[in-house]
């Protein structure tokens, strides 16, 4: 019991140097010792604190949260000197975009790395990260020549090829038995 009613007179005293504000702010008052604490900012800190009490013949686990205010001293505002004028830096051209295209086949889809490419010359990178082999054909659409082919790939494999596609809209399908019929097809458009 004196051990709380200290905890208390002790608790009313912090309370009347530091002052309290209707935001439970407190609001520092000032000594002429530490008129040099002027510049500073109030800074709320929560701590969290775990005990063990033992309650009803049993030890329990209490968390609370301790709150307290500190000083921060900020530093004093320094005098701005005028900048010099300098030029404004005009920015860097942006880097034009690769033009290649990557092209990841699974059981039974293609997934494009980007769905538009420039039309010139394309490296087309087959990455099979299926379980069966895949191969990849493009043709533009209405043209019934011979398309441009990667050949068969097998699983965890990837292979290369570069191709020099004018515009369109291409038509991508793998040509192995069934997988066409599956859903291996995807649509690519050079621009």
């Amino acid at each position: 019991m004196r051990r709380t009613l200290g905890f208390l007179l002790l608790g009313a005293v912090a309370l009347a140097l530091l002052g309290t504000s209707a935001g439970d702010t407190p609001v520092p008052s000032l000594g002429a010792d530490r008129a040099a604490a002027a510049d500073c900012s109030w800074q709320r800190q929560v701590k969290r604190v775990v005990k063990r009490v033992r309650r009803h013949g049993k030890v329990r686990r209490v968390v609370r949260r301790r709150v307290r205010w500190a000083c921060m001293p900020s530093t004093a505002p320094v005098a701005a000197l005028p900048a010099p004028a300098l030029p404004t830096p005009t920015p860097p051209d942006p880097e034009p975009e690769p033009n290649r295209l990557s092209v990841k086949a699974l059981e039974f889809y293609f997934e494009l790395s980007r769905p538009k490419v420039k039309a010139g010359s394309l490296p087309v990178e087959l990455n099979n990260q299926g379980e069966d082999p895949h191969n990849l054909n493009l043709r533009l659409e209405g043209d019934e020549g011979e398309p441009f082919q990667i050949p068969e790939t097998d699983s965890d494999e990837r292979s290369v090829a570069t191709f020099d596609l004018p515009a369109g809209r291409y038509r991508l399908w793998c040509s192995l038995p069934e997988h066409e019929d599956e859903g291996m097809i995807a649509t690519l458009v050079v621009e």
